[in-house]
This record gives C-alpha cells, sequence and structure tokens, in this order.
C-alpha cells in the first residue's frame, strides 16, 4: 500500500524534488512511509495537494493547534473568498490539510489518543462558527437582527453533543448538533421584511448544515446529525431555551438526560450557550438517587445487543459490540447520573476524563478505573484505525486474516501480518472480556444496585452494628442527617462495583463507633462524612488500613479532621490509600523538607527497567505523596501559608526538573544534542512565572513558564533540526509529561501561554529573540508578568545572561507614572471578565479588593521604582512589599497591612481549593462554603469570618486606588 501510495504521489510531483526533499530531510520517508502505509484516504489528500508535504515538513506545523489557532488559520484561508461556493471549498481545503496533519501525528506517535480526538473536535469547531458566521450574515440581509420582546437582541448557541461535545471526535465521525436561540420575538426587518425568531433562526440553522454537508470538488466537511433534538427527526431544528427548559422538564426521556452529559457550546452566542448549558445540568444532574438509570440503561444497552446478534456482529463490532465503547461509556455515564448531582466534580463531559474523576472520587476502585482507562484507549485506537483507512464510519474488525494483521500493525502490533493478527487477537480478547465482566456487574439482572445491599451474608448481619436514626444524627451536629445516614450505610456495605470483601467486616464494626465519636468532634461532620466514605471506597478490600484506623485514634481523628477541611486532599488519598500508613509516621509530619530532599524523592522515576509511561506514572505518585504530607502538615497546623507555599514550590521544581529530563531522553535519542557551528552544547533554562516566580504555589496551582535557549545551531543527531525547536518540542512534551491525565492523575499542570512571542510561535525562544520580542512587539501587561520571573531549572552561565536580559526589559526603563492606567485597565477586564462577581458571589483572587488587587498594585510600584532600588524588585509579593517600604515607594505601615491582607487573602483562596470550591477562588455567599471556610480558618463563626473577609477586601481597594492614582 506504501509504495503504490509512493509511485502515484510521485506520478504527480516532479520526481526531482521529491527524491531530493526525502534524501535531504530525514523525517520526510517515515512521514510519507506511515501516512501513505496506513491511509488511503490521506495519501489521496496528498496526491490532490501535493505542496502539503513541504508544509508538514516544517516544524512549526507538526504541533498542537489550539482553537484560536484554528479559528485565524480559517478566517485568513477563506478571507479571499465572498461567494458561498467558494468559501465552502476553501473550508473543506483547510479541513483536510489539518486533518493531514493531524492524521499524521497521529500514526507518528508524536500525539496520543486525547491530542488527537480533542483537536479533531477543535477543527470542527473552527468550521462550525465559520458556517454559523456565514449563515447568520446571510439572513441579517434578508431578514434583519432578531430582537426578544423587550427590543434587545438576541443570538443562537451551536451545541455539540456525543463525541464532538466531549472532544473526543474520530476521523470520520458525524458532528451530532442541537441548536438553541435565546428567546422567541421577531427580527427588525429586511430585504425579505420581518419573520418570527424561530423562522429566522430555524433559517440560519439549516444554513449551517448545509454549508457543511453540501458535496463540492473538494468533499464535504462533515456529516450532521441532528436527531439527539427533542422530539428526534419530528422536532423542530432550534428551540428556544424556554422550550428546551419546558421540554426537559415535563418530557425528557432517561436516555436524553444520559445524552446531555456530554453537551458542549461549540459555536455561536456565548450568553445563550451559558443558560443552555445551566438548563443542561438542571436536567441531567439531580439530587438524590434514581433507582430507575440502571435498569434504564441496561434496557438499551439489551436493544444494541439484539441488533449485533442478528447482524452476527457481537464480537467484531469495537464500538456497541460486547466489551466494547459503548459499554465503558454507559457505565461511566451512569455512575455519573447516579451521583453527579451530589457531586459536582463528575460533571465532565469527555469519558477519559470522567473514568479518571470517577476513580479519583472513589466511585470507582483504582484497578477497574484504571482497566476501564486503558480498554478505552485500546478500543478508540482500533477505531481510529479502522477509520483512518478510508475515512468510513466503520466499527468492525475484518474478517479477513490478512486485513486482520494489516490492521494490528497500524495499531502498532510488530511483525508479519499473521503473527501481528494473533498478537492483536489476543490483547483485544483479553480487553473486551475485562470490560463486559465489568458492564456485566454493574447492569446485570442479579448485579450491584445503588441502594442495596449485596449477598446474604451481609444482610443477615445488618443487625450486628447499631446505626444512628435520623434524628440522632440531627441532634448531634449533622446538616444533612438523610444523607450522612446513607453514607453511613455505604460505609458498612460498599458502593456499586466498589463491595466490601466479608473480611473487612470485622475491622469495619470495631471502627464504627469510633469513627461517630470522631465524626461528632470534628468542625463539619457532613463533609468529614462525605470525604471518609469516598476514601473507605477507593481503600477497597484493604483491611489493613481499616485496622490501622482502628488502631490509632489519633490517625482516625486526624484523618477525619483533614476530610471535614475539603476534598483535595481526600483526593491525593483516594489515588494512593496505602499513604495513609506512611502518615502514621510523626517524624514524617514534623519537618518539612528543602529542594534537594524533594529532588532525592523524585530520583526514584528514573530507576532502571521502567519504560516511559510508568516513569509518568510513577512521577505523579510521588508527587501525591509528598503533596500528601505538606497538606497534611498545614491542614494540621504544624505550618503557615508562606512556608505550605515554599514547600509546594520546591515540590513542584523538583518534579518540573524531573519531567524535563524525561522529555529530553528521547528527543536527544531521535534528533540528537543541540550544538553550534563549533560544536559546542547549546543549553536551555526554564523560566517561571506566576506563583512559580514567586514561590507562592499552592494545591491546584499551574505552572506557568517560558523556555529561553542559548546561541542557533541544529541538533546532531540521525534526525536534526534547529536548536529552537528541539527546546521547544522540549517545552510541549513536558507539558504534557506533567499535565496530561493518566491513570495515576497529574503532576501539575503547565501553562506556555506567557512566554515571549505570539500564539502560533514556538514554546522557546533565544535570549536576543527574547530581548527583541519585548522592546518592538510587548505589551504592558507582559512586561508586569515578568516582575515575577525567576530563573528555576537550567544551565548556570545562561540563566546568569537571562537574568540580566529579564532584569533590562523589566526595570531598564523605569514605568512612567501615567501609565498605570494602562495597568488599572487591564485590572478592571479581570475584574469582569474572570472575577465575574455578583451580589451573592466573591471572587477571592480577581474580585474587588481580591488578591490581584494587591499583585498588580506590587507590580505596578516595582515598574516604576525598580529600576533604580533593588530591593524592590523580588518576585514574590510580600518580599516586594517590603522592598517597595524600604525604598520609600509605600509608607512602611502600608506595606505591613497589604502583607497582612495579602497573607489573609491567600489562607482563604488555600481554603476553598482544599475544600474543593468550583470554580477555585469563588465563594457562593449563600452556600455551605463560608462556614466551611471560617472553621478551616479558625474563626468562631460564618458571619466572623464573612465580615473579617469584607473588611480586609475594602482595605485592599482603598489602598489599590490610592496607590494606582
Amino acid at each position: 500500500m506504501a509504495l503504490n501510495n509512493l509511485e502515484r504521489h510521485a506520478a504527480v510531483v516532479d520526481r526531482s524534488v521529491l527524491y531530493a526533499t526525502l534524501a535531504q530531510h530525514p523525517g520526510a520517508l517515515p512521514l510519507l512511509v506511515r501516512v501513505l502505509g496506513s491511509s488511503q484516504f490521506l495519501a489521496d489528500a496528498l496526491r490532490r495537494r501535493p505542496q502539503s508535504l513541504a508544509w508538514l515538513l516544517e516544524p512549526r506545523t507538526m504541533r498542537v493547534w489550539l482553537p484560536e489557532d484554528l479559528a485565524a488559520e480559517l478566517a485568513q484561508a477563506l478571507a479571499p473568498f465572498e461567494t458561498r461556493e467558494a468559501r465552502m471549498r476553501g473550508l473543506r481545503r483547510v479541513k483536510y490539510r489539518h486533518l493531514l496533519r493531524i492524521g499524521a501525528r497521529d500514526l507518528l506517535g508524536d500525539a496520543d489518543l486525547a491530542v488527537t480526538t480533542a483537536e479533531l473536535a477543535h477543527l470542527a469547531d473552527a468550521c462550525l462558527a465559520e458556517a454559523l458566521a456565514f449563515a447568520e450574515a446571510a439572513a441579517r440581509v434578508a431578514y434583519g437582527a432578531p430582537r426578544d420582546a423587550t427590543g434587545a437582541e438576541t443570538g443562537v448557541a451551536v451545541v455539540a453533543m456525543g463525541k464532538l461535545g466531549g472532544e473526543e471526535l474520530n476521523y470520520s465521525s458525524d458532528i451530532d448538533l442541537m441548536f438553541a436561540y435565546g428567546a422567541d420575538g421577531e427580527t427588525t426587518g429586511g430585504r425579505h421584511g420581518r419573520v418570527p425568531n424561530g423562522e429566522y433562526f430555524a433559517r440560519v440553522c439549516r444554513g449551517v448544515v448545509a454549508f457543511l454537508e453540501e458535496v463540492t470538488d473538494e468533499g464535504y466537511a462533515f456529516r450532521v446529525d441532528l436527531r439527539l433534538r427533542p422530539e428526534g427527526r419530528m422536532g423542530a431544528v432550534v428551540l428556544s431555551l424556554d422550550r428546551y427548559r419546558d421540554y426537559y422538564r415535563d418530557r425528557a426521556e432517561l436516555w436524553e438526560r444520559q445524552a446531555l452529559i456530554k453537551a458542549r457550546v461549540a459555536a455561536g452566542d456565548l450568553r445563550v450557550g451559558a443558560r443552555f448549558m445551566e438548563l443542561a445540568r438542571e436536567a441531567v444532574y439531580r439530587p438524590g438517587l434514581d433507582a430507575r438509570i440502571v435498569p434504564a440503561i441496561r434496557a438499551m444497552k439489551g436493544q444494541i445487543d439484539r441488533t449485533l446478534v442478528e447482524a452476527g456482529r457481537t464480537a467484531t463490532n469495537v464500538k456497541l459490540g460486547r466489551g466494547g465503547i459503548r459499554e465503558v461509556e454507559f457505565l461511566v455515564q451512569a455512575l455519573q447520573l447516579l451521583y453527579g448531582g451530589e457531586d459536582a466534580w463528575l460533571r465532565e463531559r469527555n469519558t477519559l476524563k470522567a473514568t479518571f474523576r470517577l476513580t479519583e472520587r472513589g466511585y470507582l476502585v483504582p484497578d477497574l478505573g484504571r482497566m476501564l482507562s486503558e480498554a478505552y484507549v485500546h478500543l478508540r485506537t482500533v477505531e481510529h484505525r479502522l477509520q483512518i483507512l478510508h475515512e468510513f464510519q466503520t466499527h468492525t474488525l475484518p474478517a479477513s486474516p490478512l486485513e486482520l494483521g494489516r490492521l494490528a500493525r497500524r495499531v502498532g502490533f510488530v511483525g508479519p501480518p499473521a503473527s501481528a493478527a494473533r498478537a492483536f487477537r489476543a490483547r483485544h480478547r483479553q480487553i473486551t472480556a475485562a470490560v463486559h465482566r465489568a458492564f456485566r456487574a454493574f447492569f446485570g439482572a442479579g448485579g450491584a444496585r445503588p441502594g442495596r445491599a449485596r449477598g446474604g451474608p451481609q444482610k443477615a448481619r445488618r443487625g450486628a452494628v447499631r446505626r444512628p436514626s435520623v434524628m440522632a444524627l440531627r441532634a448531634t451536629g449533622f446538616a444533612d442527617p438523610e444523607r450522612a445516614r446513607h453514607n453511613l450505610e455505604r460505609i458498612l456495605e460498599g458502593r456499586p462495583l466498589v463491595p466490601y470483601a466479608g473480611q473487612l467486616r470485622a475491622a469495619l464494626e470495631r471502627l464504627y463507633p469510633m469513627l461517630l465519636d470522631a465524626l461528632w468532634k470534628s468542625a463539619d461532620p457532613d463533609e468529614a462524612l462525605n470525604q471518609f466514605e469516598r476514601f473507605l471506597s477507593a481503600a477497597g478490600p484493604r483491611a489493613g488500613l481499616v485496622e490501622l484506623l482502628a488502631d490509632r485514634p489519633e490517625l482516625l481523628t486526624g484523618l477525619v479532621r483533614v476530610c471535614a477541611g475539603g476534598d483535595l486532599l481526600t483526593q491525593l488519598l483516594i489515588a494512593q490509600p496505602e499513604l495513609l500508613a506512611s502518615l502514621a509516621a510523626p517524624e514524617r509530619l514534623l519537618r518539612g523538607k528543602a529542594r534537594p530532599a524533594y529532588r532525592a524523592a523524585v530520583a526514584q522515576v528514573f530507576a532502571p527497567g521502567l519504560g516511559p509511561g510508568e516513569r509518568r506514572d510513577r512521577l505523579r505518585r510521588v508527587k501525591q505523596a509528598e503533596e500528601l504530607t505538606i497538606v497534611w502538615r498545614y491542614l494540621s497546623g504544624l505550618t503557615t501559608i508562606e512556608a505550605y507555599a515554599r514547600e509546594m514550590t520546591a515540590l513542584a521544581e523538583a518534579v518540573l526538573a524531573a519531567g524535563w529530563l524525561l522529555t529530553l531522553e528521547p528527543l536527544v535519542a531521535r534528533h540528537g544534542v543541540p550544538r553550534d557551528a563549533e560544536g559546542r552544547f547549546i543549553p536551555a533554562v526554564v523560566v517561571g512565572l506566576g506563583k512559580l516566580g514567586g514561590r507562592e504555589l499552592c494545591t491546584g496551582s499551574d505552572l506557568d513558564i517560558f523556555v529561553v535557549t542559548g546561541d542557533e545551531g541544529r541538533t546532531d543527531g540521525g534526525d536534526p533540526i534547529d536548536a529552537s525547536w528541539f527546546y521547544s518540542l522540549a517545552a510541549e512534551r513536558a507539558a504534557s509529561a506533567l499535565g496530561d491525565i493518566t491513570a495515576a492523575g497529574v503532576a501539575f499542570p503547565v501553562d506556555l501561554r506567557l512566554r515571549p512571542g505570539s500564539k502560533g510561535s514556538g514554546f522557546a525562544s533565544s535570549v536576543a529573540a527574547l530581548e527583541r520580542y519585548y522592546a518592538e512587539y510587548g505589551d504592558l501587561w507582559e512586561r508586569q508578568t515578568l516582575t515575577r520571573a525567576r530563573l528555576v531549572l537550567g544551565d548556570p552561565g545562561l540563566a546568569r545572561r537571562v537574568r540580566a536580559a529579564l532584569r533590562r526589559v523589566v526595570y531598564g526603563t523605569p514605568l512612567p507614572r501615567a501609565q498605570l492606567k494602562e495597568i488599572a485597565e487591564v485590572r478592571k477586564r479581570m475584574e469582569v471578565e474572570l472575577g465575574r462577581e455578583t451580589r451573592g458571589r466573591s471572587n477571592v483572587k480577581y474580585g474587588r479588593g481580591g488578591l490581584v488587587d494587591v499583585e498588580f498594585l506590587t507590580q505596578a510600584l516595582q515598574l516604576v521604582h525598580g529600576g533604580d532600588r533593588i530591593e524592590a524588585r523580588a518576585p514574590a509579593t510580600a518580599a516586594a512589599l517590603r522592598g517597595l517600604a524600604r525604598a520609600g515607594a509605600l509608607p512602611p505601615a502600608r506595606a505591613a497591612e497589604l502583607a497582612d491582607h495579602h497573607r489573609f487573602l491567600r489562607r482563604v483562596s488555600a481554603a476553598l481549593r482544599l475544600l474543593g470550591a468550583r470554580p477555585s477562588d469563588t465563594l457562593e455567599l449563600a452556600g455551605p462554603m463560608p462556614a466551611r471556610v471560617a472553621s478551616a480558618l479558625g474563626f468562631p463563626s460564618r458571619q466572623a469570618f464573612l465580615d473579617a473577609y469584607g473588611a480586609c477586601r475594602e482595605a485592599v481597594r482603598a489602598a489599590y486606588l490610592e496607590s494606582m492614582a
């Protein structure tokens, strides 16, 4: 196949140019062979547009394209065209050009399943936005702008469903869509008069579908499926928000609620989209346990099975067959429907991420969650390799042994087709059998049910432990005694898919009265019980942990106190319940670690014999173990917020160093070492910004970084590339190595957006390019971010050059006080767009008088005074305030007051993150969170905390306005 396609490709190009490219570019032949030998439709696309090969060989092409990159590329490509037909053809050319890029990265192993499916979805989003913009522009000319009953303009939102909604699209997926408009009314009138809003938006939506589905000489863009809308094929193409709300409240079937799990606004009016998502959440996630969910989903799967039996494809259909993709999705979605009403963290569209969250929360035992994740990746990869061949929407394994062998080789099995087919068949059967066992265990007629005991022996022993009544639970401090009783039931009986083995019973019965006593004494019995139940569920059959708690009442009391303090720490214990035993050693808690100790801890990642995936998982487990100790010390009052942040930062730097080394190893093996024209090694450094730069990290923080290289040059390996591109790849892959979700969780999310350069540029720049960018193109806000820049990793000699360059950029020219207005305008936008405060919602970071007020004030004064006064240049906010006071930029009393307020707001922010506020840093004033934060910070009452919090914010805002005037 590869040879035939290569010959056909050579027939339409200048052969001398092609052969010269293959000879001179080390990446050309592997790319061509892999693409031409794996996908006929990509081979055909490359033959139709042979110039795409040169584009693919450009280093900046073969990277992850962000949604805004794709939108900008599409807008630029369509800008010369005005007619509908020309824009449709242009859109299809861009689509297939990027399918070539995405498919090549996928086949070469440069992108994993999650990245590939997300990029396919983002490409569809960009095409949808363009189709909607064209259809709306035409409709406005014909009918004018749509307005609601109040005269305000309204819009339409394109709601992605299914795999597009979950950002997990296939190469040949239909895109499942629904359309929603804001409100009924009438248009203002145009060339063809006025029409009701419903008719106007129906025309727009039909225009969108036609724009994507119509076949041109460049093919079609996407097949669109609208059957998930209310009433299916018989329903209106588009409905108002009120009609959606009425339908989902009164008439929606369970399968329609299930489908809404994946709903996502892909294009259109964001305000309408946000209101649709709010009503969708109300429809999907309802309080309490719904006993109808499991039998209803089992019945749906039964219908699918009967259809496949009739067609004889139960074992060969990777999507709908036994142990296939749909069984994983149905199991995950059933658990989301059951528990997502009470646990908002489970409300995730993407199947892999939802599986991780269910495991993280203890609804799946770790081994089962890991198996389902690995099975889903295998099944979706097989589905991709089936569809990438001819772009057919197929899910069936080939019957021919030769074709099955070829599929196995595309999936990654090595050897001749016959042996590859045997290995693939054995692995596939093993995976599908494991998935079907889990599916049958949960959905089988005699399987687990929420709220029902399992097995005779356990039923017989229900009376062995006296359970407190609802009245007794209310009297002892539980605000929600019904839920508390339900949690106590699950502690004694286990959850669906997480039943307790018989040997746990004695240990649980011994623990039970001690647990009740600890709960009654805790600051927040309800939250403590919720989190303890999650932890115990994740611990599964490990009776040793339960016995450890029963034997060590002080450890049990400490665990309950931590559970009452929030769910992030509980998540760490859920990921590795065995860590609890290590915390039984008091010496682990008395003293914090310095950076060398954390580097020594992560060194085990490089133990010989570990593969890349095992090293990534081990890095995550080491990080979680160390973070658990850090947070436990903070919540136990053994350390301050400043020491907690310093320890978290030291841990992050050690993990970042390990991730950087893990990334460099395969890059050096493929491309060689970067060297200059004289053969000298070209080093790089990693610059930390934000909380990492200021040593102010807390649990849940991102790592803001960028990479700077030395001189220009190329690598010296078999596939040489520019040194800057080598380190750009290293930065991108280090972000993936640390931030991607694996079965072991996440190490640290990495954010590269603050790097010097445009969004489409590489992720590394030379010292000269860095200075040139900030001198010629950098905005004031970018210069401001560099006040927190700190060298965290890399070559010491280069670090000195970079530090000097950054000092010139930030402090070389003092900022005129007149330019403080520009900083204040950016701050105002952040308050409105990111803070989103209302009368009942406060944002401790971005809101009025929040952390960012203190930080912007400090950074602005650093830019004004730091050029002359070295003491004002500290990257940490508290140290910078002290330095500004010494420099005379702030009165010492004002600087000390601001430092105290900053410390208090950091403690509030840390409490919100540890307590699991969603989104983080948001305080819902009418909910339970103020009381929980008050308890965590040691305030005597909810109102006492709110009073102190309000006074702090007012003082901070007053100081901010005075200093920025």
